[in-house]
């Protein structure tokens, strides 16, 4: 029997739904009101400028979406650029370690917010929605769609319409006279990480590579698409926030975003925010379960992890068994959390350790859209990124300066470093063992054809339009008569 392949069935929608899934997540709601009590209206400051050193990490991963459009995502990207090693550190420096410590934190704000309402113990609800959250995702990538479109449109709704009436002075509460600028300008320029939270995770519609219909068209325009919209959102409800609510509340509050909400349409509003942070952490647990099985499932074509993880099942087509420790790593640290007393400290650490091994692999890729560029000028880049270099160059730059600046307290720094450190350093060994064991070169890079043919051979087909594009971004950015490098990805 032939190999069992995953669907390509989603549209722009679903993608869309799938980038902005994870970025709007509990976390980033919390931060959203923290930047704007602190700050006050000023935050859109720093706010912009995040919006803007994302857009030129978006467009690295549209280009390298539109060349190497397989799950593998960073991983097979990496591969003919800087060799199998860096490749299993982008996928599992920057995901895995992510999956683990903010994947379960989610969870767990969500069962923090149900307790509030209900009474129910948190850890039982953190647990069933995981259990929810697998079910839906083993069940086939359309499951996920149907589920994550209309999440997603509700919550950016009620930040919307929250912050529209709160501007306009319609809520229910009594506005305040706020400064523009709650702080001095020397804090608002030091809230550049608080701002990139707000949307980091926009690349995680680049994993259902092999499952969305013309990716190399709507993987870079959901991504642009979503942070632009998700700034406008974000800037409505600040914006409204600051009308009514006393922005030092905000600032201190663990849940500034529900303070806000509450200021604006009293006791109505903090409840329908819980219910839309509730449904933020779903949104976010569903986006970790439907990309990181897929990059673990590209690796493991790749030789790069045990194929174990590259199973599909027959029925559903979705890669089952990385799906199983994708679940099993939230609920290590749901587990966690039920054992533990005072535990929240050490996990929003891990959040932070996180996101510094995030930004690395957002630096990873970055430097392969170079790396490709310079060895592959011919290939075929269906979507390619406008002012090359400079994107890339300022987006180094700025991830590098964010990871510097990763908290405000330079004691913490030293302590985040170290362990992120450490983690990479035990990622890279693994590498380093699993390369060897398996005869394979540590920093070789792969031919790009033989990554794509990787690619083209376990997809379904995409539409011929490939080609078109493909011709016509050649025809504008290549030699004229140039002969392509690399694979037909037809």
């Amino acid at each position: 029997m032939g190999m069992t392949k995953l669907k390509r069935s989603l549209g722009f929608t679903a993608a869309y739904a799938a980038s902005t899934g994870l970025v709007v997540s509990g976390t980033a709601m919390v931060s959203l009101g923290n930047g704007f009590g602190t700050g006050g209206l000023a935050f859109a400051i720093p706010a912009f400028i995040g919006l803007v050193i994302i857009l030129m990490v978006a467009i690295s991963y549209g280009e390298l979406a539109s060349m190497l459009p397989g799950g593998g995502m960073v991983g097979e990207y990496t591969m003919p650029a800087l060799g199998r090693l860096m490749a299993i550190i982008a996928v599992l420096g920057g995901y895995m370690v992510l999956v683990s410590a903010d994947g379960g934190t989610q969870l767990m704000v969500a069962g923090n917010a149900f307790q509030s309402l209900t009474g129910v113990p948190a850890p039982a609800f953190s647990f069933l929605l995981l259990a929810i959250l697998f079910a839906l995702n083993i069940a086939g990538v359309n499951f996920y769609a149907r589920v994550q479109i209309p999440i997603v449109v509700t919550k950016m709704s009620i930040l919307a319409i929250m912050g529209f009436c709160g501007i306009f002075g319609l809520g229910t509460g009594t506005p305040v006279d706020n400064p523009f600028l709650a702080t001095d300008w020397g804090t608002l320029a030091s809230m550049g990480a608080v701002a990139i939270w707000l949307y980091i995770g926009m690349e995680f519609v680049a994993p259902l590579a092999e499952e969305i219909k013309d990716p190399w068209k709507n993987i870079p325009l959901a991504m642009v698409a979503g942070v632009i919209t998700i700034f406008i959102v974000d800037l409505l409800f600040g914006w409204g926030a600051t009308r009514y609510a006393d922005l030092a509340e905000m600032a201190s509050s663990s849940i500034p975003q529900v303070v806000g909400a509450t200021a604006i349409f009293g006791g109505a509003g903090g409840l329908i925010m819980t219910l839309g942070t509730i449904a933020a952490s779903f949104s976010t647990g569903n986006s970790y379960l439907a990309a990181i099985p897929r990059m673990l499932y590209g690796l493991a074509n790749e030789g790069l992890l045990p194929k174990w993880f590259g199973k599909v099942s027959r029925r559903t087509r979705v890669p089952w068994a990385g799906m199983i420790v994708t679940a099993a790593c939230m609920a290590s640290v749901l587990a966690y959390s039920m054992f533990s007393s005072g535990g929240i400290d050490l996990i929003l650490t891990l959040v932070s350790i996180a996101c510094t091994t995030w930004l690395l692999s957002y630096i990873i890729a970055q430097v392969d859209v170079i790396v490709l560029r310079r060895k592959y000028p011919n290939a075929k880049r269906p979507f390619k990124t406008p002012f090359y270099p400079l994107p890339q160059v300022l987006g180094i730059a700025s991830c590098i300066y964010l990871i510097v600046f990763i908290v405000p307290d330079f004691d913490q720094r030293i302590v985040i470093w170290s362990v992120a450190g450490i983690l990479i350093a035990a990622i890279a060994l693994f590498g380093i063992v699993w390369l060897k064991a398996n005869r394979l070169p540590l920093f070789t890079p792969t031919d790009l054809t033989h990554t794509q043919s990787n690619i083209i051979v376990r997809s379904e087909s995409m539409d011929h339009e490939y080609d078109d594009a493909a011709d016509s971004a050649d025809s504008t950015g290549d030699p004229a008569g140039a002969e392509p490098e690399g694979a037909d990805l037809r």
